[in-house]
């Protein structure tokens, strides 16, 4: 893949942001008032997120989102959004939904939006530059830890992850976790069969690697196996803010979970801002709620992260200065594929601009992607492939019958890329 990112087809891609000529053709509508945004978060009631925010509801954190960029002029997001470290806006619509996760301010419906659970944090984006076949330019990833890391936040939030292991983005998450930030990064939507392979940036050592689960505390439907996850998190039937003009959508994948639990994180060290990146993973890790096999697991981390035990815990987590993270479980799994000639990626060689700042092939709607529209029971599962001659990719489709509302927009059920494939969001 001559060392560029892409989005993978068989990862949560698209939030809906393609769906405006089915909005205009009446296949989709506006949410319905009495199926509010709020309702639909379940996870936030199984947390019950209300007694958490007693507590506290995340002031004085920012969490910088290393993503496609945010919209800060979402409802549910308007004053939550610091300066942009790079391009203003969101390209495609997934920075918006990761940042809402976080810090979502509900405002939508009287009350009735999307809510981040950790709505009095701050987020502070950074808009990755699109690669040639539709993902995101290493470099440019790489770039946006590297300010994020030199900037006031304290989480670091990468819902992006795939399976070359890329020098510039491995040497700024390093440089991140030096200068005392906390990297949470996706784990990765997985097919049954390729749970061999490892995601990076979260199999990267010291990082706090998040898979995804349902409401029954099971695997979501597209969870990965991997001795680089640290943890899991709600990631199936998430409503999301997004850039669509149905303003919301839903979907499943291990980006929800990451972003979910950098709120958990914003909540814990709102608490405790004397401790360090490493005591906050430390008390992520020692409360999460255990699953029903010998921890770590391959599936579920040391379990599933749970903010209200989170804060009531009183013990004393661990040293500052070790990351409970490394030299556990070998630091870095044992298959580690590098990008063909990928040494550092540079900008300019993996960067192809197109009208509107989308990449060719990307997932924003410029019609160089094949979108493929079909309805499974009363929802909408919206596919993006990437296209061009220059992408050989695998499209094995699994139809997932993702519940929710028939007005709102869903994530494309997961694909198989070729091994080795290509780095997308999660």
């Amino acid at each position: 893949m001559n060392g560029r990112f892409i989005r993978m087809p068989r990862l949560p891609v698209l939030l809906g942001v393609l769906l405006t000529a089915f909005v205009g053709s009446g296949l989709l509508a506006p949410p319905a008032q009495a199926d509010s945004v709020r309702a639909r978060q379940w996870y936030l009631d199984s947390w019950k997120i209300d007694e958490a925010w007693q507590t506290t509801r995340g002031s004085g954190i920012t969490v910088a989102v290393v993503d496609t960029g945010v919209d800060a002029t979402h409802p549910d997001l308007v004053g939550q959004v610091l300066p942009d470290l790079s391009a203003s806006g969101d390209r495609n619509g997934h920075g918006t939904a990761m940042a809402s996760l976080i810090a979502g301010q509900g405002r939508v419906d009287g009350g009735q939006g999307l809510y981040g659970v950790a709505p009095s944090a701050k987020i502070l984006p950074f808009q990755a530059r699109a690669g040639a076949l539709g993902g995101d330019d290493p470099a440019s990833l790489g770039e946006g830890v590297r300010l994020a890391a030199d900037s006031s936040a304290r989480i670091i939030n990468l819902s992006v992850g795939g399976s070359f292991e890329f020098p510039a983005l491995r040497e700024a998450v390093a440089y991140a976790l030096s200068k005392g930030k906390l990297v949470i990064a996706a784990g990765g939507n997985n097919p049954p069969d390729r749970n061999d392979v490892p995601v990076y940036p979260a199999a990267y050592p010291g990082v706090l690697a998040v898979s995804s689960v349902d409401r029954q505390g099971s695997p979501a439907s597209n969870g990965v196996r991997g001795s680089w996850v640290s943890i899991s998190s709600p990631g199936e039937d998430i409503p999301s803010a997004c850039t669509s003009p149905t303003r919301y959508c839903v979907g499943v994948g291990s980006s929800a979970a990451t972003a979910l639990t950098s709120g958990v994180a914003a909540l814990v060290w709102s608490v405790h801002p004397d401790w360090t990146a490493n005591q906050v993973i430390r008390r992520l890790l020692d409360t999460a709620n255990r699953p029903n096999e010998p921890v770590p697991s391959d599936t579920f981390g040391y379990g599933v992260v749970s903010p209200r035990k989170a804060l009531a815990a009183t013990d004393v987590p661990g040293p500052a200065d070790v990351n409970p993270l490394v030299g556990v479980r070998g630091d870095k799994p044992s298959v580690v594929p590098t990008a063909p000639g990928a040494g550092v990626p540079s900008a300019a060689a993996s960067v192809a601009a197109v009208p509107g700042g989308a990449a060719a092939g990307g997932k924003s709607g410029d019609g160089n992607g094949l979108l493929v529209a079909s309805l499974v029971g009363s929802g909408v599962v919206v596919v993006l492939g990437v296209g061009g001659a220059a992408v050989a990719m695998r499209r094995r489709r699994r139809r997932e019958a993702v519940a929710g509302p028939p007005s709102w927009p869903v994530q494309p059920p997961p694909y198989s890329p070729p091994y080795g494939g290509p780095y997308d969001r999660r």
